[in-house]
């Protein structure tokens, strides 16, 4: 640059992952592992591909995806959930990841998926989530997949905080955009390639785990849902209001996890969402994902990130459209 950086990074990234697809009479149902939408990526070597035993949990995929066939349509009404963490990276990817991406708050990237409800003024004042949460991004945690040692502007990776105590408190920024709100740069701009300009992209975007055994945390739950696994997602061009579908629901009853139901869907809006988490597990649990086709721009860039998560509860939810 003409800073004087001259800079040369190289990544190794591995990833697979598994589906599995049934139909009857027009009913079309499925089951990935250990993700959906291609499966789960990182900084890594075949080893983190030996690691996932596609081959011993195939047989398990396909049988829940059959059984789905036969499952009862997930009820709607407004209950206590239980969020798997693989979902739970794709809620914090859209409804923290992208809010927080600072070029969109200043309006100067709004044509690929809006801009953002976290105004500026919000910065250390929004209540973002219950006390329990705390989001950071990280550019450093071992094989994330936005994990690197400098930005596309020369700067260090390093881990910043968004979210401390459910309150707000810090963007992804640039050397350009950070001044604006009297801080320095967070180290997310990066390119796709040599002849694309560089955005604010997240690195890896993490929540904290909690203190919670997952056996525990479900038998706590009267009455709810246990989600796992994306299967589709839709939120507005604020990032404010969000509707997000999963591949299986399993009632929790009377602390036990019981029926198996199918096209599941959640309803909310960010702030209100994140306030009603009462609980979230321990690091046993907490797994980094990647995410390798996070779109921004025009002409559109693909940006290779991370969320680490572990399962979370969340009081009071619209389950049903």
């Amino acid at each position: 640059s003409t800073e004087g950086a001259l800079i040369e990074q190289r990544f190794l990234e591995s990833g697979c992952g598994i589906s599995a697809l049934a139909v009857k009479k027009g009913d079309v149902q499925v089951r990935s592992y250990p993700s959906s939408f291609g499966g789960n990526y990182a900084n890594s070597g075949y080893e983190f591909i030996l690691g996932m035993d596609l081959v011993g949990n195939a047989p398990k995929i396909a049988e829940e995806a059959v059984k789905l066939l036969n499952a009862k349509k997930c009820p709607e009404k407004v209950t206590t959930i239980i969020l798997e963490s693989s979902q739970l990276a794709l809620q914090i990817h859209e409804s923290i990841g992208h809010p927080v991406e600072l070029d969109r708050v200043l309006g100067t990237e709004a044509s690929y998926a809006g801009t953002s409800f976290v105004t500026t003024e919000k910065l250390d004042k929004f209540r973002y989530g219950s006390d329990l949460v705390n989001v950071y991004a990280d550019a450093t945690v071992e094989g994330g997949l936005g994990t690197f040692g400098f930005d596309d502007e020369g700067v260090p990776g390093q881990r910043i905080p968004i979210i401390k105590g459910g309150i707000f408190s810090g963007y992804l920024s640039s050397r350009e955009t950070a001044p604006i709100i009297g801080r320095k740069s967070s180290s997310a701009m990066r390119a796709d390639g040599w002849d694309r300009i560089p955005l604010i992209r997240m690195t890896n975007i993490n929540l904290e785990p909690g203190e919670w055994k997952l056996e525990n945390l479900i038998a706590d739950t009267d009455d709810g849902l246990f989600l796992a696994t994306n299967k589709s997602w839709s939120i507005d061009d604020k990032r404010l209001n969000f509707q997000f579908g999963t591949e299986a629901a399993y009632r929790i009853k009377k602390g036990k996890l019981g029926e198996l139901y199918k096209n599941a869907v959640y309803t909310g809006i960010t702030p209100e969402f994140w306030a009603s988490c009462d609980a979230i597990c321990s690091e046993e649990y907490w797994k980094l994902w990647g995410v390798p086709n996070c779109g921004k721009g025009q002409p559109g860039q693909t940006a290779h990130v991370g969320h680490g998560t572990a399962p979370a509860r969340f009081r009071n939810v619209r389950v049903g459209i």
